[in-house]
């Protein structure tokens, strides 16, 4: 299961974390070379996008991803 996501970790510590949120932070546009290292807090704060309003879909992908994985060990 994967923790939820908070606005301190940086782009590289959600990316690392299953690759489906690196497709994530790729579709809303952040730099993923060079800026991986700010915090999605920072991050949000130089594309002028809201921090809450990403945090809340990313959460929700990794609300998508745990319950996946949840039926997949159900079914094992």
């Amino acid at each position: 299961m994967i923790n939820k996501i908070n606005e301190n970790m940086t782009l590289k510590e959600i990316m690392e974390m299953d690759e489906r949120l690196f497709n994530e932070i790729s579709k809303l546009g952040f730099d993923i070379c060079c800026s991986k290292m700010k915090t999605l807090k920072d991050s949000c704060l130089d594309k002028g996008l809201d921090t809450q309003e990403v945090l809340n879909k990313l959460n929700e992908k990794v609300e998508e991803i745990n319950y996946i994985e949840k039926i997949i060990l159900e079914n094992e």
